[in-house]
């Protein structure tokens, strides 16, 4: 299976998914861009988009929900011994209440790894962010390490965007 990610204005995104109604598309929102997800097993209907094989999948997303996305760039050469380190962690979050679903995308043609977790609503995200379970899981953070230099699997600091599934509930979701 794949994931693609393609960003743009709301409106923009709103159109591709009408237009392509019968692929399995999820607009998000955050402020002003939007992030357009098209899972599927074949190939996308994005003219650019970011390229994803999912290697590691748990629960299914759905049309509602908030959502976030956490880019880890990967050095090259270090790039299997992260994805063998995430498939087998023990992730915490799997346990939260308001966990809905996750994918661990390795990039295609890229370097950037995403990390995509649903969840209920904002609340559930930022009470596991706020635990010991957050910082077991995604130890690979910047407040998550203990040192003033990123590990060596790292080419540079990872960070996560968040998103809603209704542009309304939108207003305060950008939080890096």
């Amino acid at each position: 299976m794949f994931l693609y990610l393609t960003a743009g204005t709301s409106d923009f995104m709103e159109m591709l998914q009408k237009k392509y109604d019968k692929e399995n598309m999820i607009v998000l929102y955050s402020g002003d861009q939007s992030l357009l997800m098209h899972h599927t097993d074949g190939k996308t209907k994005f003219a650019t988009p970011h390229s994803f094989s999912i290697v590691d999948s748990k629960g299914e997303f759905t049309d509602r929900g908030f959502f976030t996305v956490t880019y880890v760039d990967i050095f090259d050469d270090r790039a299997a011994i992260f994805e063998e380190r995430l498939k087998s962690k023990d992730f915490g979050f799997l346990k939260e209440p308001g966990f809905i679903a996750y994918k661990l995308l390795k990039p295609i043609k890229a370097t950037t790894f995403a990390i995509i977790i649903q969840w209920s609503g904002p609340d559930s995200y930022y009470a596991w962010k706020m635990s010991d379970a957050y910082k077991h899981d995604f130890d690979f953070m910047p407040e998550n390490i203990a040192v003033d230099h990123l590990p060596t699997t790292l080419s540079v600091a990872p960070y996560t965007k968040e998103y809603m599934t209704t542009p309304s509930d939108n207003d305060d979701t950008e939080k890096n």
